[in-house]
């Protein structure tokens, strides 16, 4: 994957992403997708070729018992995308998790891994709660800044300060 850009343009089709939301179950081939997801087998492979050529998804060869080897699509990479947008900010950040392979499981029973997994998510929440508060905060303090800016009398300064203003806003921008 390039960049934020192709990587909206590829999510933004709703057959896109039920596809992914599929893969990221399990490992399938176009037949089985176009199935299960009610799209034309067409359709399937063009977008199944978009993302693979974009390197959001690997393909792999695998023997069948009932024909011949088919081609098997997976997730290639693992990312977070956070979009914001309020009223003195927008950014946009594409976070690297790790990569597809990591998808080798520890012994664990069904019961303890839905437990855990719904302690994760209640962790993820009230991050994503800390981290909205945080942005509130943020746009608080660039409220004040931006009127301190606009009313300071020294051109140059006043300068100075949306250079350095622009340099972390433009640093936030960077892929992590």
């Amino acid at each position: 994957m390039t960049d934020i850009d192709e990587l909206l343009s590829i999510i933004e089709n709703p057959t896109r992403r039920r596809i992914l939301e599929y893969l990221t179950r399990e490992p399938s081939y176009p037949l089985q997708l176009s199935k299960e997801l009610g799209i034309s087998q067409q359709a399937v492979m063009k977008n199944l070729a978009l993302m693979e050529q974009t390197g959001m998804l690997m393909s792999h060869p695998e023997e069948s018992s009932m024909g011949p080897t088919r081609t098997v699509y997976a997730p290639s990479r693992q990312f977070t995308l956070m979009i914001d947008l309020h009223d003195n900010m927008f950014t946009t950040r594409l976070i690297s998790t790790g990569y597809a392979d990591s998808r080798e499981s520890s012994s664990i029973d069904a019961d303890a891994a839905i437990a855990r997994l719904k302690e994760l998510d209640s962790k993820i929440d009230e991050l994503d709660r800390e981290r909205a508060s945080l942005l509130d905060e943020r746009n608080s303090v660039m409220n004040s800044l931006n009127s301190a800016i606009r009313n300071e009398q020294d051109p140059v300064r006043r300068k100075e300060l949306y250079s350095q203003l622009d340099e972390m806003i433009k640093d936030n921008q960077k892929e992590v």
